[in-house]
């Protein structure tokens, strides 16, 4: 049976909740063996457990965002050669690239475990974090490569229309993992650093799992015998499409480690309710990142095969299944805003950081809907090949984040945050709009756009 998929033929409807779906439960599954992990940290382990295990969290979401942005670049790319059938670079520039991250993401890990201690220093970790911070951070820094290049994997596949096998391989990532923490903390007493040993014992499983796929659709990619033998000007043919997507991301997630120092200034309290609260959103966001990268890769294949006039009728669905899909996520999620966050603080316990969770959950959360629209608008743009555009557009409000939350957390302790990325959202959106309407509306502009960003290729 065919495991690659052509997003261009076919109901879109279909395809896109084809595509999605697998993509909204395996990182429901990913959600829920993280929120299980914080579970077993603020429950079995001490209430400032999660706290500790979250501490270095905004400088290693910085790098995380770094090579999704980089690998998610990378995933347009091969998506616009798989809708041209150019199956011998798919497989010689993938090969390469994966070569190139592997070794960047190997550098990284090196260096943040040798550098800890400013990396700490920094952020501003609260001492009775401290420990336990520096514990998990090393542990989990020296899995890095196994993380980055599972992004990597994932992505390629996911250019190839293939999004069902993340949902299986996240499965046994997640049985894993949990039944690894239980037997870390309750059998073994390894507290924190029997967490992070099995976060990445779970991320060397799944690139086992994910290079064993890429190997079988490789096959099923028909092509004359190329050689594999590493070549830097095979990296350098995507460039244009990884850098400015992976400065992107770091300009948005990158963020975090910027206002960190004044979020954890505030306190264990206002660290440890932050993450909750970061928790708590990345759960009321499953379907967009499923729905949105689906309308990603549609929209790749299809500037790739030259079909412009399916492009438009892509963001319109887009916008629909992203609306409908998000809904319920955050209606459950604010409705039971003290029982969801609960579920991370020993039985019990209602102090300021469940305060502070509740809250988010409760009267920022649904503001999501205002980043629906700039995100999805992002991709769009992205997806025709106009990431120099995004770039800019993410700068902007990410600026405009760090300044309000800067200024709003003097006043409003950790909701000033909370209202700064909200205020950040809006800026986003408001200026994608009109770059759109002015620039990428018409069916024309956007073929002239797509058939402009091919010349500079050529």
């Amino acid at each position: 049976m065919k495991i690659t998929k052509d997003m261009t033929e076919g109901n879109i409807y279909k395809n896109f909740l084809l595509y999605a779906l697998p993509l909204i439960i395996s990182t429901l599954l990913s959600s829920a063996y993280s929120t299980i992990d914080a579970m077993i940290a603020g429950k079995f382990i001490s209430e400032h457990a999660l706290g500790a295990i979250s501490a270095t969290g905004s400088y290693e979401l910085m790098f995380q965002a770094l090579f999704d942005g980089f690998t998610a670049g990378f995933s347009i790319y091969i998506a616009q050669k798989f809708g041209k059938k150019d199956f011998l670079a798919i497989k010689r520039d993938s090969v390469n690239m994966g070569i190139f991250v592997l070794l960047a993401s190997v550098i990284i890990s090196v260096l943040s475990i040798i550098f800890r201690d400013p990396i700490l220093d920094y952020l501003k970790v609260d001492p009775i974090l401290r420990d336990d911070a520096q514990t998990y951070f090393v542990i989990y820094a020296s899995g890095y490569f196994l993380i980055y290049i599972n992004l990597f994997l994932v992505k390629v596949l996911y250019a190839l229309g293939i999004t069902s096998f993340a949902l299986y391989v996240s499965f046994i990532s997640a049985v894993l993992k949990i039944c690894g923490n239980l037997l870390s903390v309750l059998v073994l007493d390894w507290g924190i650093a029997g967490l992070a040993f099995f976060s990445v014992l779970s991320s060397a499983s799944a690139t086992v799992c994910y290079l064993i796929m890429l190997r079988k659709a490789f096959k099923e990619l028909q092509t004359e015998k190329t050689s594999y033998r590493f070549s830097f000007s095979c990296v350098l043919n995507s460039l244009r499409y990884t850098i400015p997507a992976a400065v992107q991301q770091v300009a948005f997630h990158g963020v975090g480690l910027i206002i960190a120092p004044s979020i954890n200034a505030l306190g264990a309290a206002a660290t440890t309710g932050y993450n909750v609260s970061n928790r708590i959103y990345t759960l009321g966001t499953q379907s967009l990142w499923g729905v949105t990268s689906a309308f990603t890769c549609h929209t790749a294949q299809c500037v790739g095969k030259g079909d412009y006039t399916k492009v438009k009728r892509g963001l319109k669905v887009s916008f629909i299944m992203n609306c409908s899909m998000m809904l319920p996520f955050v209606l459950i999620i604010s409705i039971f805003a003290k029982p969801i966050s609960s579920i991370f603080f020993p039985a019990g316990f209602v102090g300021d950081a469940y305060i502070y969770a509740v809250r988010y959950a409760m009267i920022y959360l649904p503001f999501i809907y205002v980043q629906l629209v700039g995100h999805i608008l992002h991709a769009y743009m992205r997806s025709l090949g106009s990431m120099n555009m995004v770039l800019g557009i993410t700068i902007f409000g990410s600026a405009i984040r760090i300044i309000s939350t800067i200024l709003l957390v003097r006043v409003m302790h950790i909701e000033g945050a909370y209202l700064g990325q909200i205020i950040s959202w809006a800026a986003d959106a408001i200026l994608s709009t009109a770059i759109v309407i002015c620039g990428y509306r018409t069916l024309e502009q956007i073929k002239r756009v797509a058939e402009r960003i091919k010349i500079k290729k050529a």
